[in-house]
Parts: structure tokens; C-alpha cells; sequence
């Protein structure tokens, strides 16, 4: 009889471990790769509420259309949103002060004083940043919500876009663009809210 209640016991012992990879629990470590626009469900909670800001670089493209009106437009959307980097933070995603200090005045594309390398830092710091509009209880909560083509990005000379909804409790909160990168795995090309953040209600 209580061999037989082994089984069961352990079956329930692992349901927590199978949720989690639904994307119903924020991760404790950084995840794999995301071999599919689904996968990067778990990269942005982990970033968003870990503050693990090497993850930023593991999911987002490093080509300069890409990053420079990326970097450009996240932050500029943040500052309306009133989102803003602590000094912490910033230097946790490779920005010194005189870097820290551009992110709302952005240009869209290279200048003499803000090159590829210095996109690619804002732009991992512009993807954190739009993220910090969402709880962390509210991002425990956070699940898939489907995905579409996105056409239009081609006339940005990007190919092979798609959309990904996610949200909590029946809200579609944000669209997550993304592409397959050369390394095979997913990135994040940008992200947009679908809901006016401050009417939004979260935990």
C-alpha cells in the first residue's frame, strides 16, 4: 500500500517543475536559448525581476538596424511611460554616467560619439527598462498569448519577423517582436505595450 502512493506523491512533487517551464513561475536561473518566439517568455522574466543583465545580450540582435532605432525608440517610449534606470541598474547594463545620462535623447542611427557598440549597450538597457513597467507579481503571472507574422518589418529590411503576445488575467499587456538570429536562436527586436500602463491593474 505505500509503495503504491510513491508514485503519485512524486508525479505531484514535479508538477511545480513542469508549470514553470509554462511560464507560470519566474526562472532561477537564466535559460537556454529560445529556440522558438515562445521561448523568450521565460528570458523576460528572468531579466525583469532577476536583474541578471548579462541575459539581455543572449536575446537581442546585435545588427545595427536593429539596435540603433531600437535603442532610440524603447527608451524614448520608457521616459513617456516614466520609466527610468537607477544608477545601479545602468551600471549593471554597461552604461557609465555620460551614457546613462543619453538614453532619453537618443539618436536613430550612428554619430561621431555613439557607435554600433554603444547601441547595442543602450539597446539591451532600453529592453530592461521597458520591462520594469510590470511587476514582479504581475510577471509571475505573465503567460503566452499567441503569435502572428509581422510583414511590416520588412520594409526595415527585416525578414521572417513574428509577433508574440503576452499577458496576465485575460490582458493582452505587450507585443514582442522578435527574429530568428545567425547563432539559431531567438531575439528581440522590440516591444510595444498594448495597454496604457498606468490604468493597468497589477499587484
Amino acid at each position: 500500500m505505500r509503495r503504491s502512493l510513491l508514485f503519485p506523491l512524486a508525479t505531484l512533487l514535479m508538477v511545480p517543475a513542469f508549470v514553470s517551464c509554462g511560464g507560470d513561475a519566474i526562472p532561477t536561473a537564466a535559460p537556454e536559448p529560445a529556440k522558438d518566439p515562445a521561448g523568450l517568455l521565460d528570458h523576460l522574466k528572468y531579466l525583469a525581476v532577476r536583474k541578471d543583465f548579462k541575459t539581455a545580450a543572449v536575446i537581442t540582435p546585435i545588427t545595427p538596424n536593429v539596435v540603433f532605432p531600437g535603442a532610440m525608440n524603447l527608451h524614448n517610449t520608457a521616459k513617456q511611460l516614466g520609466i527610468t534606470l537607477t544608477p545601479e541598474e545602468a551600471k549593471g547594463l554597461g552604461l557609465d554616467d555620460a551614457m546613462a545620462a543619453r538614453m532619453d535623447s537618443l539618436p536613430g542611427s550612428e554619430i561621431e560619439n555613439y557607435k554600433v557598440k554603444d547601441a547595442r549597450l543602450a539597446y539591451n538597457a532600453g529592453i530592461y527598462r521597458i520591462l520594469k513597467g510590470i511587476t514582479a507579481k504581475s510577471w509571475g503571472k505573465m503567460t503566452h498569448m499567441g503569435i502572428t507574422d509581422n510583414a511590416a518589418a520588412a520594409q526595415f529590411g527585416l525578414m521572417g519577423v513574428k509577433d508574440m503576445a503576452i499577458g496576465f488575467d485575460g490582458t493582452k499587456v505587450m507585443t514582442v517582436s522578435c527574429v530568428k538570429m545567425p547563432n539559431g536562436a531567438w531575439g528581440i527586436t522590440y516591444i510595444r505595450y498594448d495597454v496604457a500602463l498606468k490604468n493597468l491593474k497589477q499587484d
